[in-house]
């Protein structure tokens, strides 16, 4: 698998690496192989992350420990961050999730750590203002079709079809890798290796790794799946499992394309040129307001509906929504549907969801993503009619 992985690694051109390693077989396959072949590879640094999320007594110590053990025999710069258990417990939502958002949350945290990365000889780049640095977990062919198999069972999009993406852009809800300058990715290049080519890479190459007890319990969505339901659809359609990482791969290509096709599209109403609308009586409110403010997109009213009225015979609503979606402004399927309502008008006056939310004033559509719920709903039900917009905000 080497001569494979290190052609598509180079071909991505990351430099600066920043290892996930729980201590599993998967990651420690993929710590090996990235210290092992990091001059053939063009790597300039690299370091090796673990984050401990307080769910487990005894054996998460034991895995952080053999984690570090493992980073300092080989050389390579160790860092740990542990979270609190028991919140993770107490959120809302599920465990599952609440516990992989605060691990990419953690990891994001080191690789932008301005201390660490002097301190360990990432050199900044001086000319661009920043640093790019790549997160790399080590997802594999059977996370990619577990993934599949979950998103077609409750229902998805051609966005979910793509599963498990290769490389995307870390963006967190505080903005802070666009405050301090700072690119990060979170790299996969494991997507197309099997567990039984890690498996056969870990005995050819003497290494050891630890087993999370927890990765066991079939109470967990993903573990049920991994252990019973993909098993069973394997035996009865032998190569279900390839089929399913071939399809997201199909649909990875696929998006691309009709994402172009948005960019080309949209991206003709898009104008940005205007200042965000004050919308309240009082000057405060509107600091207070803009203060709440993530960030937001304008459109020329005029140019969506043209774009609209000329495919009006094909539903846009759909391609709007990705295009919003891949601009960090998500929406739920459907939400700018009406099946009654001409294409000019598919486009809500006044909507909100959750911290977003859509306004027409004037001659502008503004989609704006706000830091809280409640502001975006402010927004939304402000009593500043168009008639007192002023143009030249």
């Amino acid at each position: 698998m080497s001569l494979n992985l290190v052609e598509n690694i180079r071909h991505h051109g990351f430099k600066r690496l920043l290892l996930a390693v729980s201590g599993g077989l998967d990651s420690i396959c993929l710590a090996h192989y990235f210290i092992e072949n990091s001059a053939a590879l063009g790597i300039e640094w690299l370091g090796i992350a673990h984050v401990h999320h307080g769910l487990r007594e005894g054996t998460a110590d034991r895995d952080a420990k053999f984690v570090e053990e493992f980073a300092k025999s080989h050389d390579v710069p160790f860092f740990l961050k542990k979270l609190d258990g028991e919140a993770l417990k107490n959120a809302e939502g599920s465990l599952e999730e609440n516990a992989r958002d605060a691990r990419y949350k953690a990891l994001v945290e080191i690789a932008l750590n301005k201390k660490w990365r002097s301190r360990n000889g990432v050199r900044d780049d001086i000319e661009e203002g920043g640093v790019t640095i790549a997160i790399v977990t080590a997802h594999h062919a059977g996370d990619q079709a577990e993934t599949m198999y979950m998103r077609l069972k409750r229902g998805t999009t051609l966005a979910g079809l793509r599963g498990i993406q290769e490389v995307r852009i870390i963006q967190d809800d505080t903005s802070l890798v666009s405050r301090l300058s700072s690119l990060v990715f979170l790299y996969r290049p494991f997507l197309n290796v099997t567990r039984k080519e890690l498996l056969t890479y870990a005995r050819e190459n003497g290494l050891s790794w630890c087993e999370d007890e927890s990765n066991a319990d079939v109470k967990f969505a993903r573990n049920k799946i991994r252990h019973e339901f993909l098993p069973n659809l394997e035996r009865e359609c032998p190569g279900a499992i390839q089929q399913l990482c071939k399809i997201a791969g199909l649909a990875d290509r696929a998006y691309a394309k009709v994402m172009a096709k948005c960019s080309r599209s949209f991206g003709f109403a898009q104008d940005d040129t205007r200042g965000f609308p004050l919308t309240s009586a009082s000057p405060q409110d509107d600091a207070s307001l803009v203060s709440r403010l993530s960030s937001f997109v304008s459109l020329d009213k005029k140019k969506l509906n043209k774009i609209l009225r000329e495919y009006a015979d094909a539903d846009l609503s759909e391609m709007f929504r990705l295009w919003l979606t891949e601009k960090g402004f998500r929406f739920p399927i459907g939400f700018f549907y009406g099946p009654k309502e001409p294409a000019h008008v598919k486009i809500p006056v006044r909507a909100v969801y959750r911290r977003r939310s859509v306004v027409k004033i004037a001659h502008t559509v503004w989609i704006c993503e706000f830091k809280d719920a409640l502001s975006a709903a402010k927004f939304v039900s402000c009593e500043k009619k168009e008639k007192d917009y002023n143009e030249s905000t």
